[in-house]
């Protein structure tokens, strides 16, 4: 009787020790499938982050081909006014300047053609640098050709670089507005 009252005694403990098991074994479980949800929710919330980033980059590679398409016809733009600007910077104006306001009564009207290309070898971006190699036309009036040009070395001798390069008798008349011109 004892032999069944230790066998009895036994199962007993073989069954506390295989319920705790069982208990620590479903507390296991419970705590990975707490952790499996957490993880599918974690997954489920990066596969949502991932699908916005995803339109996100996609509406990134659009805005960016947009502002690339935007910087070549900018570009386009800029070397069409750039071409622009240097084909008007070539073109001579037609531009004629008065030395002074002064006059004597005997005098002619002349034309100097004043140059200084010491401008675009000091500087070859000022914006008057082409303009003064060529030469600025200057009217004067004086009675004769050596008077003007002595006029207007006096006018630009204090500054380094000017020479004259032409001293003519002004022929055009140059009182005639666009308006008379065209009613003629």
């Amino acid at each position: 009787m004892m032999i069944n009252f230790l066998i009895i005694l036994g199962i007993i403990a073989i069954g506390a020790w295989l319920g705790n098991v069982l208990l620590a074994v479903d507390a296991q479980m419970a705590l990975s499938r707490s952790r499996m949800r957490a993880a599918k929710d974690s997954i489920g919330k990066l596969e949502a982050t991932i699908r916005r980033l995803q339109r996100e980059e996609e509406n990134l590679a659009k805005e960016i081909d947009e502002c690339m398409a935007d910087t070549v016809e900018a570009r386009r733009r800029q070397s069409e006014i750039q071409r622009r600007l240097s084909e008007a910077q070539t073109k001579q104006r037609p531009q004629l300047l008065i030395l002074t306001e002064r006059r004597n009564p005997n005098d002619k009207e002349w034309l100097v053609t004043v140059v200084n290309s010491q401008i675009g070898e000091i500087d070859a971006l000022h914006p008057l640098a082409i303009e003064w190699a060529r030469g600025r036309d200057y009217l004067v009036w004086a009675e004769s050709d050596r008077e003007a040009g002595e006029r207007t070395i006096r006018r630009f001798s204090a500054r380094p670089g000017y020479q004259i390069k032409l001293v003519k008798p002004l022929t055009k008349d140059i009182y005639t507005t666009a308006t008379d011109r065209t009613a003629a």
